[in-house]
């Protein structure tokens, strides 16, 4: 697309607004799309211009449904995954998030020092007996207990790794499929099994996606029947010039008068 078509195609698009588009969705992409759209279309006049306005709208609107559409059925999916992390994770896996957890409560509770407070936190996160027991005595009454601190270290730790499997970050990607095949299990079985709680959502968003192809196509329709038209009445008006053009050309020429011999 010559630099000069760009430029048109930016004016023909700012007599109809901003472009439509929400937060987080980029603008550069839909002008780049507008552009496309106008040299593939070359509208004639500001009639299709508007036209072709709606079509690109209406198509960025359906390609928007489609992305919210797989991004919602993708969160029911991590959804049911950091459930799952909830339920499986080890202990091993959120050990130093407990002891570290441990550690700032017995500081600001107790008042223990620093490092009283980290030894005492680092052998109750190995299990250790007596450590468990001296952290239950002196948690009791004061505030969170011991196993509310671990199931808030399991669940952050459960949240974090959902986070880096949603970022297909290797080492984590790797750790969870390994934990899933363990448990007989797959991301895409956690997703069957959550999907239908979504069902209702996504079928409302399939609605709105077959609302704007169908307004898309409408809109393409009327391009078409604009320019059918325009191609008949320049039809008719070429075959009426042509048919004056012989009438003319058929008509015989006058004859100069004779003159008067008298």
């Amino acid at each position: 697309m010559s630099t000069e078509s760009k430029l048109k195609a930016v004016r023909s698009h700012s007599l109809f607004g901003p472009p439509p588009v929400i937060e987080e969705e980029d603008v550069a992409a839909y002008d780049e799309f507008y552009g496309r759209v106008c040299a593939a279309i070359k509208p004639v006049d500001v009639i299709e211009e508007m036209l072709v306005a709606d079509l690109v709208a209406l198509e960025w609107d359906v390609l928007r449904g489609r992305h919210w559409k797989s991004s919602r059925i993708r969160e029911r999916g991590l959804e049911a995954l950091e459930g799952f992390l909830r339920e499986e994770l080890d202990c091993k896996h959120y050990r130093q998030r407990f002891a570290d957890d441990l550690c700032e409560v017995l500081q600001e509770r107790v008042g223990l020092r620093d490092d009283q407070a980290r030894s005492l936190a680092t052998s109750c996160a190995l299990n250790e007996s007596d450590a468990i027991d001296k952290v239950d005595e002196v948690l009791l009454g004061i505030g969170p207990n011991r196993n509310h601190i671990l199931r808030c270290a399991k669940e952050f730790k459960g949240q974090e790794l959902t986070q880096k499997y949603r970022r297909r970050e290797p080492a984590t990607v790797k750790f969870i499929d390994k934990l899933l095949a363990a448990a007989g299990k797959s991301f895409d079985s956690l997703l069957a099994k959550a999907l239908p709680q979504e069902l209702e959502t996504v079928e409302r968003i399939d609605r709105l996606i077959t609302i704007a192809e169908n307004r898309r196509d409408a809109s393409l329709r009327e391009i078409d029947r604009r320019r059918d038209l325009g191609q008949k009445v320049r039809k008719s008006l070429q075959e009426l010039q042509d048919n004056q053009f012989e009438v003319i050309e058929a008509a015989p020429a006058l004859q100069p008068k004779e003159k008067d011999s008298n």
